[in-house]
């Protein structure tokens, strides 16, 4: 069991510090020197040396006080403590929530241990939730985290929920045997490798840690130093835009998506800017803004080195675009041309988007075939690119579980559709995958004539099990 350090604490203050401006100095968040001195974790090796200096103590005498510890704590990291030694949230970046989503009333009650699993991550310290409401539909509810933390808590008799949106547990570490910004383009490609599994809700915080460490380091660098680490800001934003996007918050995405933007124009890094450009067409689409998804791709294009991938990523968000206005003849050419150039470039040295393979192009295309009303041949293509998806890619493999249930139902019928959904089901309680949960809720509406068939039950059954209730 954890215990408290309370030398370390009355050190701190003897040396004039609380632990908000202890946490300012060392650039981390203040939650990190509360769990210091409740005796949860140590800093990283590259701190110590600047907490002596601070605390005004030598590091052998440093280590003492975290060696040692005083008395067991009088709180656990589920219950809030008073005065200054609560931690607050950290601060966001663009500070955008999402207001747009109804809020939690009184009406929705005891079912927040099991609503843990449809949680997705938004800005600002809050949650996005699944509710079923009264009347049968589902809708999408945002409330305070630490609300979810403690009645899951209370409810299951532990803490159901880390690493969304709220305190992460750790801190980066830079290697010192590599420059910081060779350590953090590793560490974002973890990341990323992590997001392919888990999904954004344990991956949001890290990413987000880590770009308040690029910040802390571009205040001292210079000249090219500075330059490389602008690059890699603009590429941690990118990726928190993505985050978000697959969280369901697609305000907080598109903040995002403009801020990495700024930042890669401003290191000027005009493949990472093309590569941003196309993945605002995607968001559009996603939004169903399908002029701006057509705009965005064009542009990307036009900007794309000739025969590139880039050129590629930028088309299968336009063809997208232009499904959702109706036009299948203009979407079906451009995805063919994206297949061709993905082919002519597979010997080709590959910058950005080295996922980009036919398989993906046959996903979206199968995604905007449903869209367009082919609901055989977009069954078909879901049912390729699944079988084509490394082992690895669990969240992206839900999502088109998910997106082919849909044409599943009106293609083949509703047992078929049920069964797929709950498989998708499994996906989305382990990511908290906005983009799965959506898809599966307006599943849901389209399955309630079918309420009686046994799949159709099954599934409504464990959808139901995840979400809050309307009382």
């Amino acid at each position: 069991m954890a215990v408290k350090r309370e030398r370390l604490a009355r050190r701190r203050k003897d040396a004039g510090h609380t632990q908000e401006t202890l946490a300012e100095a060392l650039g981390v968040h203040r939650s990190t020197v509360v769990r210091w001195e409740r005796g949860q974790g140590e800093p990283q090796p590259w701190m110590w040396v600047k907490l002596a200096r601070l605390l005004k103590i030598s590091t052998t005498e440093l280590r003492m006080l975290f060696s040692t510890s005083d008395a067991p704590a009088a709180a656990t990291a589920s219950t809030p403590i008073s005065g200054e030694e609560e931690p607050s949230l950290p601060t966001r970046l663009p500070a955008l929530g999402d207001a747009a989503i109804k809020q939690p009333g009184p009406g929705y009650l005891g079912q927040e241990a099991s609503a843990a699993g449809s949680s997705m991550a938004l800005m600002g310290g809050e949650i996005r939730v699944g509710c079923r409401t009264s009347d049968g539909r589902i809708i999408f509810v945002t409330m305070p985290r630490r609300t979810l933390l403690r009645s899951a808590a209370a409810a299951a008799g532990t803490t159901l929920i880390t690493g969304t949106a709220g305190v992460s547990t750790s801190k980066p570490l830079l290697s010192p045997d590599l420059h910081p910004v060779e350590n953090l383009r590793r560490m974002r490609r973890s990341l990323v490798e992590c997001d392919n599994v888990l999904g954004p809700r344990d991956v949001i915080a890290s990413a987000q840690d880590h770009l308040r460490l690029i910040q802390q380091l571009c205040h001292d660098a210079l000249g090219r130093d500075r330059l490389d680490l602008m690059k890699v800001q603009a590429e941690y934003a990118e990726f928190c835009s993505w985050l978000y996007q697959d969280s369901g918050d697609q305000r907080a995405a598109l903040s995002w998506a403009d801020q990495a933007l700024d930042w890669s124009n401003a290191a000027g890094d005009h493949d990472l800017t093309v590569y941003i450009t196309a993945r605002k067409a995607q968001l559009a689409g996603d939004m169903k803004k399908s002029l701006d998804a057509v705009d965005l791709a064009e542009s990307a294009r036009r900007i794309a080195a000739p025969g590139s991938r880039l050129i590629a990523l930028a088309l299968v968000y336009e063809a997208h675009g232009y499904a959702l206005r109706g036009d299948e003849l203009t979407c079906q050419r451009a995805y063919d041309k994206a297949l061709e150039l993905v082919a002519d470039a597979k010997d080709a040295p590959v910058t950005r988007g080295r996922w980009l393979e036919a398989a993906y192009v046959e996903a979206q295309r199968a995604r905007s075939l449903s869209v367009l009303g082919q609901y055989e041949a977009a069954v078909s293509g879901f049912d390729q690119s699944i079988r084509a998806l490394p082992a690895s890619f669990r969240r992206d493999r839900g999502v088109y579980l998910a997106r082919s249930a849909g044409a599943q139902l009106r293609a083949i019928g509703p047992e078929k559709a049920a069964t797929t959904a709950t498989e998708a089901l499994s996906v989305a309680v382990a990511t908290g995958s906005g983009r799965i949960f959506g898809e599966l809720a307006m599943l849901d509406g389209q399955l309630q004539r079918w309420a009686a068939v046994a799949e159709v039950r099954q599934f409504r059954q464990a959808l139901d099990s995840v979400m809050l209730h309307e009382v």
